[in-house]
Formats: C-alpha cells, structure tokens, sequence
C-alpha cells in the first residue's frame, strides 16, 4: 500500500505536479522502512521547484535513512550534485557528481546519466575543453538511442559554453537544436530553458528584437508553472533586453520581480546578476551612488558561488562608474583587474559590447 502511494507521488512528479506530490507525501508520512524513499521523493519536489538548497537538505536525509536500492542512492547523488551545481556550489557540485559516477559501478543503467553530471561540474569549473569533450561524446550516444530529451539538454549545455567562449554563432545553433529536439520529445520545459538559452546569446551578440520575443515566449511556457526558478529566471532575462533597449523603468520592475523571486528561493548567484543589472539601469539614469550599491552587493552575491563572469561584469561595471565620478585610479585598478580575472579564466567579458 505504501509503496503504490509513493509511486503515486512519483508520477505527479514525472508530470511536473510538485504540489501534489508534496500533498501526497504528507499524507503518506514518514512510514518506518521507508524515510530513504520520502525523503528521496520530497527532494525531487523541492528540487522540481527550483528551490534547490530544501532539495539538497531532503537528499541528505534519504542518504541518512538509506535507500533501497543501489540506483535510488545513484540517483540521489547525482541529483544532489545538480542542485549544488545550479546554486554555483563548485566543490560540492563535482564532489558528489564524482561520487554518483562512481556509485553507477553498482548502477550501470545509470552510468550515462552521471558522467553527464560529471560533465556539467567540469562546466561549472570553467574546464570548457574537459566538459565540451564529455558532453560530446554523450550525445552522440544519446542520439543513437534516438534519446531526444537527454539530447535536448546536452546541447543546452554546449551552447551555453559556447556563448562563455564567444563562440555565438554555434551557441545560438545549439539551442536552437537544443528547443527543437526537446519539441521531438514534448518536454515544454526544456524548450523553455533552450529559449533561455537562445535569448541569452542572442542578446549578447546584439539581436536584440529576437532575443525578447525568446524570453517573451519563454515566460509564457513557465507563467502557470511550479517551476520557480524559470519564472525568475524570466523576468531577468527580458528586463536585460529591456534595459539594452532603453525601456529602463519597465526594466527596473522586471528586475525587482526576479528580485524577490530569486530571494525566496535562496538563489545567490542569479540574485546577483538581477543587482548588476539594476545597477546598470541606475548607471544609465546618472545615479551613481545607487549604481555602485547594487554592484557591490551583486559582486558579493557573486563571490565563492563559482560566477567568475558575475564578478567581471560587477569589477567592470563599478570601473565605469569610478570613471564617471572621476576617480581614475580607482577605475583603472578595478578594469584591469576585471579583464586579468576573465583572461586567467579564459573568457572575453570585457569584449561584450551587448551586456
């Protein structure tokens, strides 16, 4: 009887109904022998949400309660290392991405699955040599499987390192790819994030009309979702074109949506571009004193949650405003040191005429 009501809030989470599961496993509770699996359940929820520090706590109890199979404990590794690695957790992320691949010995059904993860901490670490070769290699063995949804997000993947190495043209290739492969296997999520994706380089390499109407439908695939995070994710996303297309105060609201959005669910390092972006905004209307607030609370928010790119933008960003109020050496000192930390970490930051 337990285990079909925990199969039952499995599937609502296979459908994307995390409030139902979480209605089913309260009702179920914590029933003696199977703490591992609830908890296991309830981590997936959270984590579906996009509130990733509550589902990183519900794996470590599962772990704690143990698991009743080798795969279960797999996957709850590799789930933990993806949700370290969407809050920008560097060690962790690849600690315990590290420790699934391992754990897949016991798993081999899984094995594909976690050196993906393995894959995507290297991304995290900035490795795009080490991370673009296993993700390579991963898809095309997916793709002989005619595995369009793994597809999907492995050439989300790609082209987000392909952006960071400004490499725009084949970043926007594969996530145009990357929607219409997740089209193939109906998932509208990950269609979603493949327009996150396209929207994001887009902007950056200057097409400034078709990366809104990205982000545009993008927050519409998310508006009556559960999925926390891309809703904020949304609204970021297009106050950054807004601003670039000087509708700053539409911007400014878009930006103070993602705001408390991104503060609810305990997310510091996009927390952190929704700040560089408001400064940028007050740059733009002369107030520079509010600009330089929001660039050092952005370059903290950035700071050990592995976003070099962040902290770029914010050291850059405050050059220019040192500049303005005419502290020169103050400037030159924070430029420079912006464009050796993108240069030890092997991207152009400081050559984004589009950011």
């Amino acid at each position: 009887m337990i285990i079909e009501e925990l199969e039952k809030a499995a599937d609502f989470l296979e459908d994307g109904k995390s409030d139902a599961a979480f209605k089913a496993l309260k009702n179920i509770g914590l029933a003696k022998g199977f703490e591992g699996r609830w908890y296991y359940l309830y981590g997936e929820a959270w984590r579906l949400k996009g509130i990733f520090d509550k589902a990183i706590t519900a794996y470590e109890s599962a772990m704690t309660h143990g698991l009743p199979a080798a795969e279960f404990f797999c996957q709850v590794l590799i789930k933990t290392a993806a949700c370290h690695r969407a809050l920008g957790h560097e060690k962790q992320a690849f600690a315990f991405a590290t420790a699934g691949l391992k754990a897949a010995s016991k798993a081999p059904a899984l094995k594909p699955e976690a050196e993906l993860e393995l894959a995507m901490a290297y991304r995290l670490k900035g490795n795009f040599k080490k991370a673009s070769a296993m993700l390579g290699r991963i898809l095309r063995a997916y793709l002989k499987e005619d595995d369009y949804g793994a597809a999907a997000f492995i050439l989300w993947a790609l082209g987000g390192i392909y952006r960071l190495e400004g490499r725009y043209a084949l970043s926007i290739e594969s996530f145009q790819l990357s929607g219409a492969y997740a089209g193939r296997d109906n998932d509208k999520s990950a269609e979603g994030y493949a327009l996150f994706g396209l929207g994001g380089v887009l902007r950056v390499a200057g097409f400034m009309n078709p990366a809104r109407t990205a982000y545009e439908e993008a927050r519409k695939l998310f508006r009556n979702t559960e999925d926390a995070f891309a809703r904020a994710y949304a609204e970021c996303g297009l106050a950054n074109v807004l601003r670039q297309q000087g509708e700053l105060n539409t911007a400014f609201d878009g930006y103070q949506r993602a705001h408390r959005m991104y503060s609810e669910i305990g997310d510091k390092p996009d927390l952190g571009f929704v700040e560089w972006g408001l400064g940028e905004v007050y740059k733009k209307q002369g107030e520079f004193k509010n600009a330089m607030v929001c660039f050092k609370n952005a370059l903290r928010l950035f700071k050990g949650n592995a976003e070099p790119r962040g902290e770029i933008l914010s050291g850059l960003s405050m050059a220019n405003v040192y500049y303005l109020e005419g502290h020169v050496a103050e400037a030159d000192k924070m430029y420079f040191a912006a464009v050796a930390k993108a240069k030890k970490h092997g991207l152009h930051t400081y050559l984004e005429t589009f950011t």
